[in-house]
């Protein structure tokens, strides 16, 4: 095989090694397919080259299942010299086997030539995440390492020089984030841990990646699991992690933490009271609901009228929660229905708080919103005023011909709305109303 023909099979090796989603892949493939399959960067396919050539062997990649970079080759200026080297992630051995990912820096002679300069074994048999904290003057490179054996992922911290990639902190993690949590314009190392039920948070800080702080707390909850947590503002002015965390009743409790003058801060922590405030259903996970940037935690209780109609299962309003730091004190920001499995939610307009309750379709999961006659005991009698479905894409015409109209949907999902009120009712909705509050959760 000539030199042009063999540089075009190992590009399209390439392509379909950085279509895999996750993990480590081996690969089977003809040459024949390959020949007329479309090329990769030059650089990627250069750097794997050399990884071969270092090892003496083929090898399996290693691909990052989650956060900014999904690719076995990582390519950053680690160590400041204003030109990128590469990180690649791979194993010697086919997937299958137990042996630890390994990590190689390659590094380029300026004419597209790549050699491998420093290896070492990884702490887990896959790659979880990897970021990159660019100081200016220095960077580190942080590896969140997928472990086989325990609940627990592995992270390390490397520092890139002198030829060798050398570690600054090791542990373990169940969520790791680099976030701007006390809002000073540079990015810390946030770590959450749960050890048995107990929950705890490390802040790892540096202003110019030479003098490290570690901070670390253990949290009041107690916890069977981490169901999510997610990064955003608690205020407009101070960002916020936002954890939620199973109980050992299955319920979901939120804890919130933040960075305050070096120290970390968990208002919920601090008085369990606020922390209980938060408990509700599981499913119902904190999100920035109405894209603001700030985090909400939501809540439920019955609609109107479910709590004096026993043996009828309710239909749950949901309030979404901010955190004051002036008072000290959960205030909800809005009240809404929140369909968990539609990804949408519908706030309640104000003139409709103590005159409207809502009833939902067992069948279809569409909801309906209900004019509340205090006189009136059953529900199902009421006259309803708004219905809401969230359909599959692609299905809105067999909607749209039974009445409805199309408000607002993605790629998987739409929202569909019916007035059935007459124009003459005062809690009548116009479409802008009903575009305006409906808001989808990512």
């Amino acid at each position: 095989m000539g030199g042009a023909a063999l540089r075009r099979v190992l590009l399209a090796v390439m392509l379909f090694l950085a279509l895999a989603l996750c993990g480590c892949e081996s690969l089977t493939f003809s040459v024949d397919g390959l020949m007329s399959a479309p090329s990769i960067a030059d650089e990627q396919a250069a750097v794997h080259q050399a990884l071969i050539e270092s090892v003496g062997k083929s090898v399996t990649l290693c691909y990052p299942r989650s956060g900014e970079y999904r690719s076995a080759f990582v390519f950053a200026d680690i160590d400041s010299d204003g030109s990128d080297e590469a990180l690649a992630f791979y194993t010697p051995s086919q997937a299958g086997s137990s042996e630890n990912v390994r990590v190689s820096v390659l590094d380029s002679d300026g004419d597209g030539s790549w050699h491998a300069m420093y290896e070492l074994a990884g702490r887990g048999s896959s790659i979880d995440t990897v970021m990159i904290a660019d100081y200016g003057d220095a960077a580190d490179i942080i590896i969140g390492y997928g472990t086989s054996l325990h609940a627990e992922n592995n992270v390390s911290i490397y520092r890139y020089g002198d030829g060798m990639l050398a570690s600054r902190f090791d542990g373990t993690y169940s969520v790791l984030e680099m976030a701007d949590i006390d809002s000073c314009g540079n990015k810390e190392i946030i770590i959450v841990r749960r050890t048995g039920t107990s929950v705890s948070v490390s802040i790892i800080k540096t202003d110019d990646g030479l003098d490290y702080k570690t901070k670390d707390r253990t949290l009041y909850s107690s916890a069977a699991s981490i169901a999510s947590s997610r990064f955003g503002g608690l205020t407009d002015s101070q960002n916020a992690m936002f954890i939620d965390i199973i109980n050992e009743e299955g319920e979901v409790a939120t804890e919130v933490v933040t960075f305050v003058n070096g120290e970390i801060v968990s208002p919920t922590s601090d008085n369990p009271q606020l922390s209980w405030l938060t408990v509700r259903p599981s499913g119902y996970l904190s999100a920035d609901y109405d894209g603001d940037g700030i985090i909400e935690i939501p809540t439920v209780s019955p609609f109107l009228g479910y709590a004096s109609s026993p043996g009828v299962e309710p239909v749950y309003m949901t309030s979404w929660l901010s955190y004051s730091l002036d008072i000290g004190m959960f205030s909800a920001e809005a009240f809404s229905y929140y369909d968990v499995t539609g990804g949408y939610v519908f706030t309640i307009p104000q003139r409709w708080l103590n005159f409207v309750t809502a009833v939902k379709s067992e069948q279809s999961g569409e909801i309906s919103f209900v004019k509340y006659d205090y006189e009136t005991g059953n529900i199902a009698d009421m006259p309803k005023l708004l219905s809401i479905a969230a359909v599959s894409s692609g299905n809105e015409n067999d909607w749209i011909n039974n009445g409805y109209s199309y408000v607002a949907g993605d790629d998987f999902v739409s929202c569909m709305s019916k007035t059935l009120a007459g124009a003459d009712e005062p809690l009548l909705l116009t479409q802008d109303e009903i575009r305006n509050n409906l808001y989808y959760i990512s």
